[in-house]
């Protein structure tokens, strides 16, 4: 490397690092735990056979510069050119080098590691010239190597990546074939990470490591979570260490505390396992809702905070329940989805996170619910996105038809024992894969999957042209039916592939003919996006699909707006386009009652949905119109009860006229440096502005500004043909953010354009991904007698002395009570039933007066105050309400509660309720105190306070 390019790059490195000196959000610690992106700046190179670039003095300066995702074979739309079949020996499968250099700081009792995402297919990793770490388990996992005894704090290092994805019989899916390519190259992320040396390891590394959480009890309203968090002691001492760890809501508030300490040995490790619950304002996770919880770790050498993970989870429960089929908390569920190949065209699997997420969302938006991950484990980012958006996943390691027993299966087994750790916390995950697609179950990877996880379900992979036709060990029968395959009788089973057309006729088919069987629990179309693959040149659509409910370039095809009728909730209506509305059928698409067609306004007719066997048990069939369309505006218009509720018009396509460019998702910036890319979209549209499907124009795009095309050098980029009236291509931002100006142009149509900005790329993941972190005590606290029975977790304020009434808590809140009249308690133990019972038992009470509640010492903020007034002990004067009063300087306000539906009527049997309570808002200035008066609204009656709890919100 020159020495102008050499300080080019470390002086990037840096600037990466300097951003991980950011301002972290409100409780978020900074420890020593680093994690940098170095996705940017690599130099690249084919082996060529006569070189082995691992010397820090070898000269790359010819080398291409790029940016990981990368894909060292970029490939034309039909892979022009190849003819090697799908088990495709050497096409792709050679060796790639990558150079980087890099400053690392590293203090004396810090570890350093390089992480990666994925590589194919074997790894590996040279530092200054020597050897640091090899992977050779296969090429969809993630895997690490420390590098802390090859690093020389604060110099220049080399760093050098082999990855190898030449045909190696022992890792699969090789030697075998598979209807996906064997793409080679760092095409997932790669990090530097630091530690401290008492830290917690990564999940991957054994059954115990990282972090571990499970939910082992789950119900409507509340849930036990269980969190197992291993900590490595790379000192040569013993040290003491203490694990807290905090399980935190959605909006950053912690909820529960747990805290454990123990003495690792030297060079030894310690896995902690911790324990709680929620019961207050629970939230499961699902398709519907999906709620994430966050569990935080902090990580104590004695009392020195020196390290912490953050962990997001979700509350849910699901079984299999023989009549009902898949149950998800507690309620039957289908499954409706599809499956998912992580590749691309052109850039293969080398897909930026953003991309990911995109298509989840692209997904979501039409209401899928399910999607198996085919045929390997895929990225992060995709798992990430459907936990956010309430996708469920069946996930499974990279195989196809073929296996061999012995090493090969070992390592297929090891990888799948590494994805269940890598993955486990993510509650998307439903379903692991521990079959041999095609061949059914398969016993060493039904036993690693349990024992990884017996917590999720496993499904066959099987097929009803060979192997055991039913679930045999695993959970569930998971076959193909592309025609009218038979279900077993005896197990519960799910179409894990079923045909898929452009029009969804054939979707609708298959969904309808399973979700006839209640044992039958999901249906999950082949495929998502179209793809490529390399069959047999005798085969139809030998190098790319054309049936998914998208393009390969994640276009919507017809399809796609049936599943969105079908799936989602809100009005819709949506005419096909001519790939489907064709030979004197219009088809559209609805989950209204009726809809209604009109030609140039004039009414065609009004239907109901199609009510036909092969969809009877869809809930919202396509409607079939019979017209022969020519040139006419069709109309649809969806009707409920007579009611207009959505509307959506088309014309005939005609000749091509104009260019319509878009951006996808524009409300997601492309970040600059290289590694993140937006897919651009030139329509071809004619003058009504239809998109014309068949059009053949090939597309010229222009870049101008901190911008450029992926692959722009390639003659399929620079004349992009259209699929289905669409030319895409991918843009990527230079090195600064700014302003990029994309053009379009095509003889003979009219030229379209579109600016967007780039923003700052930012290396320090933990930076990009911090969520804050409030960390306010809740009080619970037990107002009653010496010997009153305390409620489980909550503090009791003991009544001693009726002239002084006060309870402060550890952060120096002070409550006390009083009252015109002598305030008095329940005395010895009374006990009642009901939730919360044991707090509602007893407590302070006033006779035929106001009870006032004064706090001081708040925090300036937003609280929310609960608090119970259950008279046990005066039954006669149920039913009753509580009239409230609250005086500070920052408000007045006063009202008459009304939080029970149903009054109660047996003072010592609140049956499966709380006892009677009073929820306020309260604003503090931090200096004044406030003061909250209760009143019973009957004459002749007690005011009691059984208990209270206080939390701030803001």
């Amino acid at each position: 490397m020159r020495n102008t390019e050499r300080i080019v790059c470390i002086i990037l490195v840096l600037f990466g690092f300097l951003n991980a000196k950011a301002q972290l959000p409100e409780g978020y610690p900074d420890t020593h735990r680093k994690k940098q992106n170095i996705n940017l700046n690599w130099k690249f190179a084919k082996d060529n056979g006569n070189i082995k670039p691992v010397a820090v003095d070898f000269d790359d300066s010819q080398w291409e510069t790029v940016a990981i995702p990368h894909n060292p074979d970029p490939i034309s739309l039909l892979i022009d050119g190849v003819t090697e079949n799908w088990i495709q020996p050497t096409y792709m499968r050679d060796v790639s080098w990558y150079r980087k250099q890099i400053t690392i700081d590293l203090a004396e009792d810090e570890k350093t590691f390089i992480e990666f995402e994925g590589v194919h297919n074997k790894t590996e990793l040279w530092i200054n010239g020597q050897l640091a770490g090899k992977q050779d388990i296969g090429g969809y996992i993630p895997f690490h190597f420390d590098i802390t005894d090859f690093v020389r704090p604060g110099e220049t290092h080399t760093l050098v990546i082999k990855a190898d994805n030449t045909q190696d019989p022992t890792i699969p899916p090789d030697p075998h074939r598979t209807d996906y390519l064997k793409f080679g190259g760092v095409y997932r992320d790669v990090y530097l990470v630091t530690t401290h040396k008492l830290h917690v390891n990564f999940n991957w590394e054994d059954f115990d490591a990282g972090v571990h959480i499970t939910t082992p009890s789950v119900k409507k309203r509340n849930g036990t979570v269980s969190v197992k968090t291993t900590v490595v002691n790379e000192f040569d001492q013993a040290q003491e260490c203490q694990v807290t760890t905090k399980i935190i809501d959605a909006d950053g508030f912690v909820l529960k505390t747990m805290k454990s300490t123990y003495t690792i040995p030297a060079n030894q490790k310690y896995t902690y396992r911790q324990t709680t619950g929620i019961t207050e304002n629970f939230n499961l996770w699902s398709p519907d809702d999906p709620y994430l919880y966050r569990a935080v770790s902090f990580i104590y050498k004695g009392d020195k905070l020196v390290d912490f993970v953050d962990n997001r989870f979700g509350f849910r429960w699901f079984e299999l329940i023989d009549g009902k089929g898949f149950m998800l908390n507690g309620e039957p569920f289908f499954m409706i989805g599809l499956n998912r190949h992580q590749n691309f065209p052109h850039i293969g699997d080398a897909v930026p996170n953003s991309l990911h997420y995109e298509e989840a969302l692209r997904y979501k938006e039409a209401g899928i619910n399910t999607i198996r991950l085919s045929h390997y484990p895929q990225d992060d980012a995709f798992i990430e996105a459907c936990d956010e958006l309430g996708i469920m996943l069946y996930e499974e390691p990279a195989t196809w038809i073929e296996w061999e027993e012995g090493e090969w299966m070992n390592k297929l087994t090891q990888a799948l024992r590494v994805t269940i750790r890598h993955h486990r916390n993510h509650p998307s995950i439903i379903i692991w894969g521990a079959g041999i697609n095609h061949r059914g179950p398969v016993p060493q990877l039904q036993y690693a999957a349990k024992e990884e996880d017996p917590f999720r379900l496993t499904a066959s992979a099987s097929s009803p042209w060979n192997g055991i036709l039913n679930a045999g060990l695993t959970d569930i029968y998971a076959t193909m039916d592309y025609r009218s395959t038979d279900w077993p009788e005896g197990d519960f089973c799910m179409v894990m592939e079923h045909g898929c057309s452009p029009n969804s006729e054939t979707n609708q088919y298959h969904i309808s003919r399973y979700k006839k069987r209640k044992n039958n629990i999901g249906a999950l179309a082949w495929v998502g996006a179209d793809y490529n693959h390399l069959q047999p040149e005798w085969k139809p659509r030998a190098k790319l699909t054309d049936y998914g409910i998208l393009t390969a370039y994640r276009h919507k095809r017809p399809s796609y707006y049936w599943y969105h009728s079908e799936l989602t909730s809100g009005p819709t209506v949506h005419i096909a386009n001519e790939t489907a509305s064709k030979d004197g059928k219009i088809r559209v698409f609805s989950n209204a009652p009726k809809v209604a067609l009109y030609a140039n306004e004039q009414l065609i007719a009004i239907q109901s949905p199609d009510n036909l066997q092969e969809k009877r048990h869809v809930d919202h069939p396509s409607f079939t119109f019979y017209y022969p369309w020519t040139s006419e505006k069709l109309k649809a218009v969806a009707l409920n009860r007579g009611t207009v509720v959505a509307t959506h018009t088309r014309t005939k396509q005609s000749a091509p006229y104009a260019l319509k460019m878009e951006v996808d998702y524009p409300e997601t910036a492309l970040v600059s440096g290289g590694s993140d890319i937006k897919m651009i979209r030139a329509y071809i549209v004619d003058k009504a502005g239809e998109v014309v499907t068949d059009a053949t124009n090939k597309v010229h795009f222009e870049v101008s500004g901190e911008g450029q095309l992926v692959y722009g050098h390639k003659d399929y980029i620079k004349q992009m043909e259209p699929l289905e009236g669409v030319a895409t291509v991918y843009l990527r931002g230079t090195v600064n953010p700014g302003t990029i100006t994309i053009k379009a142009t095509s003889p003979k149509l009219k030229a379209g354009s579109l600016k967007l900005s780039s923003v700052t790329h930012k290396s320090n993941e933990i930076e990009k991904a911090a969520k804050a972190i409030y960390d306010h005590p809740i009080h619970r606290i037990d107002i009653g007698s010496e010997k009153q029975f305390v409620e489980f977790d909550w503090k009791a304020w003991t009544l001693k002395d009726a002239d002084n009434i006060t309870y402060t808590t550890s952060d120096n809140i002070t409550f006390s009570l009083s009252a015109d009249s002598t305030i008095a308690w329940a005395e010895g133990e009374p006990v009642m039933m009901g939730n919360l019972s044991f707090m509602g038992a007893d407590g302070a009470y006033v006779f035929n007066n106001p009870l006032q509640l004064s706090i001081t010492g708040l925090k300036p903020g937003t609280y929310v105050l609960e608090t119970f007034h259950h008279t046990r002990e005066h039954e006669k004067q149920f039913p009753y309400a509580i009239a409230t009063e609250i005086k500070s300087t920052l408000q007045s306000t006063s009202f008459v509660s009304d939080h029970h539906i149903v009054d109660h009527y047996d003072a010592k049997n609140t049956r499966e309720r709380a006892p009677l309570s009073v929820v306020n808002i309260l604003q503090s200035n931090g200096k004044d105190t406030i003061k909250v008066t209760f009143n019973t609204n009957k004459d002749d009656s007690y005011t009691w306070l059984n208990g209270i709890i206080l939390k701030r919100t803001k």
